[in-house]
């Protein structure tokens, strides 16, 4: 099949032509039940009927106003968010992706502190442009090796400008650090004058059994990045500030345009997903079910544990890691063949499926790496 997109990413030799739930259909109408959400960004399942009624109800009233005027979807959504953030009384900024989105918090910490330098875990991905890019060229982001307590005397904090705490995706391999590690950098961080961050885009919205990945810590942000599964699919990031860091903006401003910022189709959109998160208590459904998942796989390890080296998770973010002599992409491979998406890195299988996922459909993908590991 001839592509004319440019390769960034490896594709599969299959059109996408349909999704719905926690299925995605080929142009051929095989089914695969989604362990990736998409992008991990289909929380809420796929074309989920409510938020379609939504988009097609809000393009007919405001899509796009421009920056020089305000929407009330924007307002409602930033209030709702900043409470599940317990960030009261502070603001935000709506984007469109989260790359985007953490680098604005970037250029935030940088502006408010007159520092350069970022600090994250090793393991952590921040963004694909800008300040949280990893590469040679970034010389201001500087890393912490994960749980590595003594590392914290090498740092000099009083070049930090902020603290990027991803808590718990790690670039893709699922990987949690201890909550010391966490308070000792954070307030290590805090004492020299430096922010603490969040990067949420991919742990934010119920990802973990929690509304946030940082709700796991001893970790109170002065800023948080959200994506992802703010729109269930559709384009949509955040910026959200303190109190604190709003009344230091105000002192210290600087522009920021961006031709999307604030629109309104995207926040009736992100408007819809939080409501439904809170009428059909999906937080609470998603930890459940992560707890049955992790379960079974635990289990599947007792049966193999010449090839299954470590389960680990939180919520509905688990992953599976393989010993080093185990061929994985044949294993992506027959998964794939018996229609079931997963996503690998490495030697991990990660498993991030929308947290609406039912028990029968875990026992069935459990059931098929069974027969999998026994080939």
């Amino acid at each position: 099949m001839t592509t004319h997109l440019i390769p960034f990413y490896k594709y599969i030799n299959k059109q996408i032509v349909k999704a719905q739930g926690c299925y995605l259909y080929d142009s051929d109408d095989k089914n695969y039940l989604d362990f990736e959400s998409g992008d991990w960004a289909a929380n809420l399942g796929h074309s989920r009927e409510e938020i379609n009624v939504i988009i097609k109800t809000q393009v007919d009233k405001l899509i796009h106003d421009g920056l020089r005027f305000r929407n009330k979807e924007s307002e409602e959504l930033a209030i709702k968010l900043l409470n599940k953030l317990s960030l009261i009384n502070g603001k935000c900024v709506f984007l469109n992706s989260g790359s985007e989105a953490v680098n604005l918090g970037i250029t935030l910490a940088r502006n408010l502190t007159g520092r350069k330098k970022i600090l994250k875990m090793d393991c952590s991905f921040l963004s694909s442009f800008g300040y949280g890019k990893i590469s040679p060229e970034n010389q201001d982001l500087l890393n912490i090796p994960m749980d590595d307590t003594d590392y914290i005397s090498k740092i000099n904090f009083t070049e930090i400008a902020a603290f990027v705490f991803e808590p718990g995706n790690s670039g893709g391999l699922i990987k949690f650090p201890t909550n010391d590690f966490i308070h000792a950098v954070a307030s290590a961080v805090k004492q020299k004058g430096g922010l603490l961050m969040a990067n949420e885009v991919t742990t934010g919205y119920g990802r973990t059994g929690k509304w946030f990945g940082f709700q796991h810590y001893d970790y109170k942000p002065d800023i948080v990045a959200t994506g992802k599964a703010m729109g269930n699919g559709y384009p949509l990031s955040c910026v959200s500030i303190s109190e604190i860091i709003s009344e230091l903006f105000d002192k210290n401003p600087f522009r920021h345009a961006q031709s999307h910022q604030n629109d309104a189709l995207g926040c009736a959109v992100g408007l819809s997903v939080i409501n439904l998160f809170d009428k059909q208590d999906i937080v609470n459904q998603c930890y459940h079910t992560g707890q049955y998942f992790m379960a079974q796989l635990i289990n599947l390890q007792k049966l193999f544990p010449g090839k299954i080296k470590e389960i680990r998770g939180r919520g509905l973010m688990l992953a599976m890691e393989l010993f080093a002599d185990i061929n994985i992409e044949d294993i992506d491979d027959k998964l794939l063949g018996a229609g079931f998406n997963v996503g690998i890195k490495n030697q991990v299988i990660r498993f991030m499926p929308p947290l609406i996922i039912v028990k029968n459909e875990v026992d069935r993908l459990i059931e098929m790496l069974e027969r999998v590991f026994k080939s």
